[in-house]
Formats: C-alpha cells, structure tokens, sequence
C-alpha cells in the first residue's frame, strides 16, 4: 500500500520535519512521488513503528539509523543495548516507585494536618537525618557545604525544607531534612557536623500553620507542640523538627503547613 506524508504523520505522531530527519538518517527511505504527490511504501511504515519502539526504549536516532543501515552490527549487539535499556527502565521505576511513596506521604500527613491542624497529639517518630549549615541558612555560604547542600536538594521530596532546634539551641534553624530509611537510598549520611542524626521516639506531634513569620521567628511552629508540653509536663529529649508538607496562598497571604515534633523523657 501506499501512505501520504498527512497519514503518516496523523497516526504515528510525527512531524514532518521528524519524517525528514529519519530519511535524512537512512532510517526510512525517500518518499517517492506520483503526480506530484509525496508517499511512504510499506517498508517505510515498519521501520518507522520499529524506530518508535527503539526510542521508547530509550535508544537515540543515530544508534537506531546505525542498526537500520549497518552491514557489521549482529543480532548480539542489539539485545546487548535491549538488555541495557532495560536495566535503565528497571532502575528508572525503581526511583519512580520510591518518588510515588514520597508525594504520598505528603498527601496522607497534609490531608490528615487540614482535619486537625493545631491539634496536639503522641505518636512514634522516625529517626530522621537534619542538614544544618554552619552559617545559619539554607543556603550555606562555605563552598564544601554548598555541595553537600545541592546533593540534599537534589533529593526532593525525600528531603523536605524543615526547622529544627537542638536541646542547646537558643533559636529554632532553618534546615533540610529526611527520614533515616530513605536516606540510605539517597546516599545520605550523618557525618556528626552539618549533616546530623535525629534518634526517633515517642513524640509530642502537631500539624501546623504559620504565615511570613517563620522566616524571622521560626520557632513559631513549634508554639502548639511546646504549650502541651508545659501543660502536661513533658520534657524535650531530642531534636525538634517540623519538615514542610505544603504552601498555599489565600487572600494575598502565603500560608505554610508544617509537620512538627518533639520527642520527650
């Protein structure tokens, strides 16, 4: 059969500069022309569709134009590349399967933090690994700190903007932080300097929401959590931590959702 340039287009998603480019790679052949009227034959269509499966494997034009037009390439060397897309692809759900559960454990602590914002309670908390640069900020000003911060960054939405304050600590900080599990898989580690181990435990929990404030008062978040705590005459054993779950902004104003804890004696 014969297939216009229109057709092919149409129902393969390709643009016509793309048909050009797989000509121009060898990939198909010149479209021939009858009365004026540019067609694709047979053949053409089957190396198209095969050129699509190869690119949804990841493989790029010039190595598929290589495998379409090359005397010396075997039939070893193609499964060879199967064989490593795959590992790719493999890899690739593997980072998409742990992302899933990232953004799901933001929705299940933000849909549970609207329903009770404010509202103290106990509950265990994970181990947790904090960045805290040694000028104050999020942003370090010392350039080896800066490498580890763009590595802690990088590992969004693992890492969560977050403040803490330490048992020595006069202020509550602005940090990074993650849970000690997916650390491992990000290949972070505390290193007892910027980069430190926050033991888990039962803790005093909140949800909660502050506006612009956090930035000149950040221990803000943590007013409900340390209210129960003088009430009910808990005393602060660790490092407390609220890591961000979301912002939204209403009325002009930015509002921020924390998830806050302290773990007690």
């Amino acid at each position: 059969m014969r297939y216009s340039i229109g057709d092919v287009s149409r129902v393969l998603g390709m643009t016509t500069s793309a048909l050009h480019f797989y000509e121009r790679e060898g990939i198909i052949d010149t479209p021939k022309v009858e009365s004026g009227w540019r067609y694709y034959q047979e053949a053409d269509i089957y190396r198209l569709i095969s050129a699509k499966k190869y690119r949804a494997m990841g493989v790029p034009v010039r190595d598929i134009a290589r495998q379409f037009s090359a005397e010396d390439l075997t039939g070893t060397q193609v499964i060879a590349q199967m064989k490593e897309k795959r590992d790719e692809a493999a890899l690739a759900a593997q980072q998409y399967a742990a992302l899933a559960q990232d953004i799901g454990r933001l929705i299940a602590c933000g849909e549970e933090g609207l329903l009770s914002t404010g509202t103290v309670d106990i509950r265990r908390a994970e181990d947790m690994i904090c960045f805290r640069s040694s000028s104050g900020g999020r942003i370090p000003l010392d350039r080896s700190e800066q490498a580890a911060a763009k590595r802690w960054i990088e590992a969004a939405p693992a890492v969560s903007l977050s403040i803490c304050r330490e048992l020595t600590d006069e202020h509550a900080v602005p940090s990074l932080i993650i849970s000690a599990r997916r650390a491992a898989n990000c290949g972070i580690e505390a290193d007892g300097c910027v980069t430190r181990h926050i033991p888990g435990g039962m803790a005093l929990h909140a949800v909660v929401t502050c506006g612009e404030e956090q930035f000149d008062e950040p221990d803000v978040i943590f007013r409900p959590i340390l209210a129960f705590a003088r009430e009910h005459r808990f005393v602060q054993k660790e490092t407390m931590w609220g890591s961000l779950l979301f912002a939204v902004c209403s009325g002009g104003k930015r509002y921020h959702y924390y998830d806050t804890y302290m773990t007690f004696e």
